[in-house]
């Protein structure tokens, strides 16, 4: 008999949950505690069957993110800031697929034992076990200078989402993939700020107020089989030219910025 998959399925999922903002080096950190995930798939075959080439691992594919910072002076007359990372041209697209490594590959991260694991020597069947975490974050700089005013802009608020779709899958020597099962995840993050010294606060002289139901953590239960949502279901396996990672560093480096010689309100979907 050729190699067969036998059965996959996802085993454990602990959802990840975001934490408090944390203040350093004049930076406001959003962190969270990662996002765990285990799996096994049986694979079947016959002693003489080549191994080579078959792979079980995770592919992950973001399809939702949320990342804007507003920014006041001490006074109105200093003007305001509105920086927004998650719009065109700062982020050209918002789904994705989300590895460690290089743009091409697949996997979430094919050089980590835990998460990507061959066919191994021995007699089948096997039962293969394969595991993932993530702790996604985001971090604002506390202070801006507006360049209409000359005024250092304070960091006002900030919310940050990031939705996942994760998937355990099986790839064969013919590089044709086979989802398992997949679940959907997100973190958020919003919180408002305040110094408590002018003009120059220290870390230690912030105070972040969270606001309400703008924080939290959801997760799916494991569903069989291959996600079927239009949104990242075309992603989750072609060739890409930005993966996650990529989109994330030049969106930090480049966000949308607006500046305002006065206080101003702004439309933050935009």
């Amino acid at each position: 008999m050729a190699i067969s998959i036998v059965s996959g399925r996802i085993t454990k999922i602990t959802g990840a949950r975001s934490q408090a903002p944390t203040f350093n080096a004049g930076d406001a950190n959003f962190n969270c505690t990662p996002m765990h995930v285990e799996g096994t798939v049986r694979i079947d075959g016959d002693a003489a069957d080549v191994r080579d080439n078959w792979n079980i691992g995770w592919v992950q594919a973001q399809w939702i993110e949320t990342t804007w910072a507003d920014y006041r002076g001490q006074f109105d007359r200093d003007g305001s800031i509105f920086l927004q990372r998650a719009r065109p041209p700062a982020r050209p697209s918002q789904a994705c697929r989300d590895t460690s490594g290089p743009v091409g590959d697949i996997f979430t991260d094919p050089n980590d034992p835990l998460e990507f694991q061959p066919i191994p020597a021995g007699p089948f069947p096997f039962d293969i076990a394969v595991e993932s975490n993530d702790p996604p974050g985001e971090a604002y700089d506390l202070i801006l200078t507006n360049n209409l005013t000359g005024k250092p802009n304070f960091l006002h608020e900030v919310q940050v989402e990031f939705h996942f779709c994760t998937v355990l899958t099986v790839r064969d020597p013919g590089l044709r993939f086979f989802h398992q099962a997949h679940f959907y995840w997100n973190v958020h993050w919003q919180y408002k700020f305040r110094p408590q010294a002018f003009p120059a606060p220290t870390d230690a002289q912030w105070v972040a107020t969270p606001v309400v139901g703008g924080n939290g953590s959801h997760h799916s239960a494991a569903i069989p089989g291959a996600p079927t949502d239009r949104r990242f279901s075309g992603i989750l396996t072609v060739p890409q030219v930005s993966s996650c990672v990529d989109l994330a560093t030049f969106e930090s480096a480049n966000p949308n910025r607006r500046e305002f010689p006065r206080w101003q309100s702004v439309d933050v979907r935009k």
